[in-house]
């Protein structure tokens, strides 16, 4: 048993170092955590309030859905959708208007194509901003909008958070998303 050596159990100042390690180590870690939590799509209450009047920042949209090219110019929102008992409160829906340069239009065009073209897609009703945005009059029928023709899932555009909806092509070469969260 010469292999085994002998040391004393406790050693204060050893002991001591190894608990403001600790505690530094578990600062930081606390400190991580509450910037990823405050960083996450859904995390706080009032982010879908905030985010329900337009936004044009292009960074800020990263977050939520994947942009990958970048567009040259974005128009969003992000609106909370739910009612009692069903859908909600953590339900949000994002919608958004992207103007691409010539060959990243045709980038993602392509990547749109390659999903499985849908029949028709209806919603109640975009947000208002939107309705002027974009002339989506040919899309009304009654109270609800129904997007048809070429219109793809927004698979091109999907994150951890929204990972359902359609995106579609613009008369005027802009890419208009209607993406989903729960």
């Amino acid at each position: 048993m010469a292999w085994i050596t002998a040391r004393p159990a406790f050693t204060p100042s050893k002991t001591r170092r190894e608990r403001i390690a600790c505690v530094k180590h578990l600062t930081r870690a606390l400190a991580l955590t509450a910037l990823v939590m405050m960083a996450a799509p859904g995390c706080s209450e009032s982010q879908p309030a905030k985010l329900a009047e337009v936004q044009t920042d292009i960074a800020l949209l990263g977050k939520f859905i994947t942009l990958h090219p970048a567009p040259l110019e974005a128009k969003w929102s992000i609106t909370p959708i739910g009612t009692e008992g069903g859908l909600g409160p953590t339900d949000n829906e994002l919608w958004a208007v992207l103007r691409y340069s010539e060959a990243d239009l045709a980038t993602i065009s392509r990547a749109l194509k390659a999903g499985a073209a849908l029949p028709q897609v209806t919603v109640d009703a975009p947000p208002t901003w939107l309705l002027a945005e974009a002339d989506l009059s040919r899309f009304k029928h009654g109270t609800d909008y129904v997007f048809e023709g070429p219109i793809f899932p927004s698979a091109p555009f999907t994150s951890d958070v929204y990972t359902i909806g359609f995106a579609l092509e613009l008369p005027d070469g802009r890419v208009l998303i209607h993406s989903g969260s729960t």
